[in-house]
């Protein structure tokens, strides 16, 4: 039924392929803002909202099935790999909605949520000047604040509010970055501008490395991730990952590698120093400190830590259209992975009590076989056991970085990654130990679209795992 709802709205859609982005943005706006008036009428209210974003994302990915090229202006293009990354993302914002459903309110509350925060996220793709740039990331950190503050987890305001406070911190400081980038080059634009005084530029460069290292939640500045991860329920945690891990994290990475070539060779060389030190830094801190976590959702924040410091030494390589595609690969891999373990440890956690304990996962592997194999190959792959994406996308990374010359970071990254394969061994080992009471709870059950999701994640772990070159070139 649902298989079928999609591919008539999939067939309406593609007569909508003509229309320009613009004429798409505002449609996807209207049904979006349709869907939050109706959320409320009695009986049918969430049935429509649900159906009106659905039919708003199908929409904007219709746009984006045929064409290659959105170029509004110089200050807003969308081409070559952001337009094959805005596919991605808008393929797994379908999910997302489906994965929600409309089985209350309050997921319908959150679908439309996602879908503001994927729009700026499309804009933030798209800036090229600091104006859009700092208008999208700011949409897209309002709707986080409201996604944590709206979960139903006991101290989700408190974490919210913290949340908040920090966001807004760095907020104000990424506009001084931007005064200082004026200052430096007489223009808000990233593209055609020139380099007047280095020790300007410079100053804002590393401000802008700063809000990225906040964005993405490296060390030192991932103070907010941890209450924020174990302070909002599992389907919004899951939305983090695939429009703030991809989206901010392609943004940054691709934006800072170009402006570190406009430095002088001295500034460039600290300012490459220093990300090499922040991502060593959140391996080694992120990966260590999820061994002593007793609560999944704190394991998956630190282990997020971990992979930012991986792919932040990205930033450390000339811009290369062969590495976006590698970066892309990355992102969209790890954040599918991550976001199957959240999916699949929220179907345990709904047994016993929402509860976010290791004891969920107890007898796991009784309770639903199924759940138990998908859940071990996920965690497997984030620990980068050979035959998965997590491997061939690790090995990526250490290839480009070995090749550059960033022997000793390399090294330390890796070295950090095996600390972090105790914690992934740890959830197969909870799912295959016994536990009478456990096994007596019933059996976990899935909906149809989380079977098509676990089924797309599988399929994408193991056919990356195991023939990456088909994909990434790989030798």
């Amino acid at each position: 039924m649902m298989a079928q709802l999609i591919f008539s709205l999939i067939q309406v859609c593609k007569k909508m392929e003509n229309l320009t982005f613009v004429q798409n943005v505002l449609i996807f706006i209207a049904l979006n803002a349709c869907a939050l008036l109706t959320l409320n009428i009695k009986k049918y209210g969430k049935y429509i909202s649900f159906g009106l974003s659905l039919i708003a994302a199908i929409t904007f990915f219709s746009m984006l099935y045929q064409r290659d090229t959105f170029l509004l202006s110089d200050l807003f293009s969308l081409d070559g790999n952001k337009v094959f990354l805005l596919k991605i993302v808008s393929l797994l914002n379908i999910l997302m909605i489906l994965i929600n459903g409309f089985e209350s309110i309050e997921k319908v509350k959150s679908t439309l949520l996602i879908s503001y925060m994927f729009l700026g996220g499309v804009f933030l793709l798209g800036a090229n000047e600091l104006i859009t740039f700092y208008v999208a990331m700011e949409t897209i950190a309002l709707v986080g604040y409201a996604l944590v503050a709206t979960s139903d987890q006991e101290f989700s305001r408190e974490a919210a509010v913290k949340y908040l406070i920090q966001g807004s911190v760095v907020s104000v400081i990424f506009l001084l970055g931007a005064a200082f980038y004026l200052g430096a080059t007489g223009s808000l634009s990233f593209v055609g501008v020139a380099v007047n005084n280095q020790e300007l530029y410079v100053i804002a460069v590393g401000i802008f490395i700063l809000t990225a290292c906040f964005k993405l939640g490296a060390f030192p500045f991932h103070a907010w991730i941890a209450d924020v991860y174990s302070n909002v329920s599992y389907g919004n945690l899951a939305t983090n990952f695939f429009i703030s891990k991809i989206i901010i994290g392609f943004k940054f990475i691709t934006l800072l590698q170009i402006l570190l070539l406009e430095c002088d060779p001295h500034f460039q060389d600290i300012l490459i120093r220093i990300i090499q030190v922040i991502a060593v830094m959140s391996a080694f801190y992120g990966n260590i400190i999820a061994v002593v976590q007793g609560q999944f959702k704190r394991i998956i924040a630190y282990s997020s830590v971990a992979h930012t410091g991986y792919m932040l030494m990205m930033i450390c390589l000339n811009p290369d259209d062969f590495y976006e595609k590698q970066l892309i690969s990355y992102l969209v891999m790890y954040s599918l992975t991550a976001t199957g373990v959240i999916l699949i440890l929220n179907q345990f956690s709904q047994l016993n009590n929402k509860k976010d304990g290791r004891d969920i996962l107890l007898s796991g592997f009784y309770r639903n076989k199924g759940l138990a194999f998908l859940l071990s190959v996920c965690v497997l792959s984030l620990g980068g056991i050979p035959l998965t994406s997590g491997f061939s996308m690790k090995y990526m990374l250490f290839t480009n970085y070995f090749k550059e010359g960033f022997t000793i970071e390399a090294t330390s990254i890796f070295i950090s990654s095996i600390v972090g394969l105790a914690y992934y061994v740890r959830f197969v080992s909870d799912l295959f130990t016994e536990d009478e009471e456990k096994m007596k709870l019933p059996k976990i059950k899935s909906r149809f679209s989380e079977t098509l999701v676990h089924v797309i994640i599988l399929v994408s772990i193991f056919t990356f795992g195991i023939a990456p070159s088909l994909f990434l070139g790989l030798k």
